[in-house]
């Protein structure tokens, strides 16, 4: 069977999946995974181990809640704020850390610094950057929240 005729019989299966999942927006987006997550399903599915309707479903189901997982946590690691505020200054060779601040730059540590440009410039995560600064995971987490809360503070002064 080629995959037009398996997405025409199973069109109706990849709407169940969007709508347990909750899907509002994006939906082309999420339904084009899901497709994707069909086609996938249709080259390794194994007869013998089961029905390939309930295969292909928790395929879907997966790829959907993976791409989801994805997009929180890229969305957490934005911050939504004026537009002076957070732009990078990549030609800067003195200071590769560099992120342009109203007076607050200036005021943080050569550690603080690298933990904002390694977390939302190179998009490292926390253990990441715990190991590269041999700190515990905890401790870096906890330090950029407080750097960021301080940060706003600052900027709404």
């Amino acid at each position: 069977m080629d995959f037009e005729q398996c997405y025409e019989q199973y069109k109706a299966l990849i709407e169940k999946v969007l709508h347990r999942c909750n899907i509002y927006g994006n939906f082309d987006e999420f339904r084009h995974i899901a497709m994707i997550a069909l086609w996938e399903a249709t080259r390794s599915y194994d007869s013998e181990k089961g029905g390939f309707e309930a295969y292909a479903y928790f395929i879907m189901r997966y790829q959907i809640i993976a791409e989801m997982r994805k997009q929180n946590l890229l969305q957490s690691r934005m911050m939504v704020m004026e537009d002076e505020i957070l732009y990078a200054c990549i030609n800067d060779v003195q200071n590769p850390y560099r992120i342009e601040l109203p007076l607050a730059w200036e005021e943080l540590t050569t550690v603080e610094r690298y933990i904002l440009h390694s977390y939302y410039m190179e998009q490292n995560s926390d253990k990441e950057i715990a190991a590269s600064l041999q700190l515990k995971t905890d401790t870096v987490k906890k330090r950029r929240q407080r750097l960021l809360k301080r940060l706003k503070k600052q900027l709404s002064e």
